[in-house]
């Protein structure tokens, strides 16, 4: 079983294999040689890795992409990298993740309910009047109320309705009978009740109750009475006073005079003068010259309209005073309003005269007085009146003063209506859509009195309009009106007085900044009053 080296010699000569010669190193495998093999993948991997990331950095570098901008200016190389800068940018604008809201689920489901408990768990209630209806729960360390404090004071704001008493419009605000009644003799002794405007708005400051059920003390009340007065009622040492506070006016009137170039009713807006001053300057001059062809744009025009100025900074608007054309430095019409109808004169004092009646309906005549084949009936007979052209539902108006004899239904006229005038003169109107006026009213020179219409024997939407005298037809377009109005001798010079004094108002003076009123001097304001929400009665 076991040879020397010199049999196991020959035996390997003769064929046989030579015993293994084996280590321990050999019987164990550490795994040293796998580790070698895959050291040596790793870094062959990371050598390809570098030598590719090298080569790409040394192409990119050759590529040149991102030049430097602030040289050869102008060159292929800037203008490419000008082209990789702009698609660089919009690569970056494309990824913006933009201002929109990004939603999260919440943790709990949150509806109104649950809104409303949050809210009432925060301080906001407390700046609101806590009106959020809802409490905190009572701990241990919360005493009950035996009943809830009363507010000190309630300031609410009420309002004159139209056709309201005073002392109603208290006793709404929930001011106690007697104190209603009391207030309103107070200012009665001041104002004439009937002479407060609907709409006027009383600040009202009611006190501290002086039992459950009885009615809150008036502590102080104030209202503007009128344009220069300013009401006031206080409790002084337990009893109500009247505190009137006269308001600082100026009356000086409104004097605007300008040029009437392309349009007399844009000037003379551009200039400052009131839409409704303008409207009365127009319709006043218009009565006596054609605004479109007697007025050049070289033309002055010169009104003095009613204007006050309160010193608490209001202003009031009132009617046109004056009116005139003014033509190479030369009145060439003037007007102004005297009497106390308010009527306009010509400055000469003897009135101004109105000529002619005015038109029905802003339509053009389509057929006059005179014989025609009727329409309808198909045969010759004599048109006795006027047919203007207009619109169904287009106002009708008289054509000058007078009273109406007659409203209704008449025939083949349809709905007609006639009025009686001075004169021995009448006017009818026919094929009304509907009337405006009744039997024996009054109606004055330009009023509504029904509408276009196409009733009775009518083709279509047209007024028929006739005149008679003395109760026969006749052509109305022969007859014109002429009223004058006459002024007495006294009249006369009171007139010219007042042309002079108006005359004498400067352009803009009534613009001028007004004084300031010592009676309107008024404590700092605190930050708690400003946010002071008065609660309104209406």
């Amino acid at each position: 079983m076991f040879t020397d080296r010199d049999s196991a010699g020959q035996a390997a000569a003769a064929g046989d294999y030579p015993p293994a010669d084996l280590s321990l190193a050999h019987v164990v495998d550490d795994g040293a040689g796998r580790r070698k093999r895959h050291t040596r993948d790793a870094s062959t991997l990371a050598e390809t890795t570098g030598s590719w990331r090298a080569a790409l950095s040394a192409k990119l570098s050759r590529a040149d992409l991102a030049p430097d901008l602030g040289a050869d200016i102008g060159s292929r190389r800037w203008l490419r990298g000008v082209a990789t800068l702009i698609g660089l940018s919009a690569i970056a604008i494309a990824g913006w993740p933009g201002f929109s809201a990004v939603e999260a689920a919440p943790a709990m489901r949150i509806d109104d309910r649950v809104r409303d408990e949050f809210r009432s768990q925060m301080i906001l209630p407390l700046a609101l009047g806590a009106d959020s209806g809802r409490r905190m729960g009572a701990t241990m360390a919360v005493s009950p109320l035996a009943a809830a404090p009363e507010r000190p004071r309630v300031d609410l704001v009420a309002t004159l309705a139209q056709g309201d008493g005073f002392d109603r419009m208290l006793r709404r605000a929930g001011v106690s009978a007697d104190e209603a009644t009391q207030i309103a003799g107070m200012v009665s002794e001041a104002v004439d009740l009937e002479s407060i405007e609907p709409g006027t708005q009383v600040d009202i400051t009611l006190g501290r109750r002086a039992g459950p059920d009885a009615p809150r003390p008036v502590d102080a009340l104030s209202f503007r009475a009128r344009f220069d007065l300013q009401l006031a009622v206080e409790r002084r040492d337990g009893k109500l006073v009247l505190d009137p506070r006269p308001i600082m006016v100026d009356t000086t009137p409104l004097r605007i005079r300008a040029k009437v170039g392309d349009s007399l009713y844009r000037s003379a807006r551009a200039a400052g003068a009131p839409p409704s001053a303008v409207q009365q300057f127009l319709r006043t001059i218009g009565t006596n010259l054609d605004v479109n062809r007697e007025i050049a744009a070289t033309d002055e025009f010169d009104m003095i309209v009613e204007y006050r100025r309160a010193a608490t900074g209001e202003v009031e608007v009132g009617d046109l005073l004056y009116a005139a054309i003014i033509r190479d430095d030369r009145p060439r019409k003037q007007m102004m309003r005297f009497g106390r109808e308010g009527q306009f004169y010509d400055a000469s004092g003897e009135g101004v005269v109105q000529e002619g009646l005015i038109a029905p309906v802003p339509g053009r005549i389509t057929s006059r007085y005179g014989m025609r084949r009727h329409p309808i009936l198909g045969y010759r007979r004599m048109h006795s009146g006027l047919d203007f052209r207009a619109r169904h539902g287009t106002p009708i108006y008289a054509a000058t003063d007078g009273t109406v004899n007659y409203a209704g239904r008449n025939g083949g006229y349809g709905n007609y209506v006639r009025i009686r005038h001075a004169g021995n003169l009448a006017t009818g109107y026919a094929h009304m859509s509907r009337i405006a006026v009744r039997n024996g009213e009054q109606v004055r020179r330009g009023q509504v009195i029904g509408y276009v219409g196409s009733t009775g024997l009518s083709t279509g939407p047209h007024l028929h309009y006739e005149m008679y005298r003395g109760g026969q037809k006749i052509d109305p377009s022969s007859v014109r009106f002429v009223n004058r109005a006459q002024l007495s001798a006294s009249e006369m010079a009171n007139f010219r007085e007042q042309l002079v004094r108006l005359q004498m108002v400067e352009p803009g003076a009534a613009l001028a900044d007004l004084p300031p009123d010592p009676s309107l001097a008024e404590e700092p304001v605190r930050e708690i009053d400003r946010i002071e929400n008065r609660q309104r009665v209406t």
